[in-house]
């Protein structure tokens, strides 16, 4: 098992209301729910769940960038996400 630790942002959706989730430093990793609380909570869950098949297919991504590295506009939200990963492929075996 290892930990991991992204930012995610918080965008209020206008539109639709609720809230759309995304990660700067991963592309393609998004989500979204209906209060705050549940947003981070399907963020914590896409950010395992991605994490564990890029490891299993060897899928090289980026490493979290420093808080410092990273903007949000006015209305957003910053949330550090840390997760336990175990790829199922892996065993938990990191050194493959």
């Amino acid at each position: 098992m290892q930990k991991f630790k992204y930012y995610a942002v918080i965008t209020p959706d206008l539109e639709d209301g609720g809230f759309l989730v995304r990660f700067p430093d991963l592309e393609n990793v998004y989500t979204d729910g209906e209060t705050l609380l549940e947003s981070v909570k399907h963020a914590e869950e896409v950010l395992e769940c991605m994490l564990e098949v890029m490891i299993d297919y060897n899928d090289e991504f980026n490493p979290p960038s420093p808080v410092s590295e990273i903007t949000i506009a006015e209305g957003e939200s910053l949330v550090a996400v840390e997760v336990n990963v175990t790829p199922k492929g892996t065993k938990g075996d990191f050194g493959r």
